[in-house]
């Protein structure tokens, strides 16, 4: 299959420090665009899901320094919004799991794809869609509650770059339906 390593690359960009390239310079982290490039030499290099792991772990260490800097907290209250955002993050894990799935899947099928496979495809990107929006609206309020309103404003700000920028490089690197 020809695109058999989709998967694991978009597996390895879900799990990448998501920035612009300004934010990217000033914290030493190389554009997207880079780390997608690296992402996809470690997917020709990971044989096993062991190395994938531990390439989501160190990309993962690296988000969470990301946000961190980004939220730019006071000792107390960065320990409030830590305290919501791990738990926030293993969702987001969770539902980018699926998320995998679902490329994994168009990518197993795209060769001989059907308009019923078509449609299952669209209808769990678009629930997918709906999880994220409604993981990030309860943190909202989650975070507004141990925290401040504008501290959990600036949460779905950081977010927002986050998941935006992974958007990107994930959709870049998809094939459209074929026809």
């Amino acid at each position: 299959m020809k695109y058999k390593h989709l998967a694991l690359i978009i597996a390895m960009a879900t799990s990448l420090p998501m920035m612009n390239i300004a934010q990217a310079e000033e914290a030493g982290v190389p554009p997207v665009a880079d780390a997608v490039k690296t992402a996809a030499n470690e997917a020709k290099v990971a044989e096993d899901g062991n190395e994938l792991n531990m390439f989501r772990f160190s990309m993962q260490m690296d988000r969470m320094e990301f946000v961190k800097k980004s939220m730019n907290l006071s000792g107390d209250q960065e320990k409030k919004f830590m305290d919501q955002y791990y738990v926030f993050d293993a969702l987001m894990k969770k539902a980018n799991d699926k998320r995998i799935a679902i490329i994994a899947d168009y990518a197993e099928h795209i060769d001989s794809i059907t308009e019923a496979k078509a449609g299952e495809l669209a209808k769990k990107s678009l629930a997918f869609r709906k999880q994220r929006a409604t993981l990030l609206e309860q943190f909202y309020g989650k975070i507004a509650k141990a925290t401040s309103k504008t501290i959990a404003a600036r949460f779905l700000q950081v977010e927002s770059i986050i998941q935006g920028a992974g958007d990107v490089a994930i959709g870049s690197k998809i094939p459209l339906m074929p026809k």
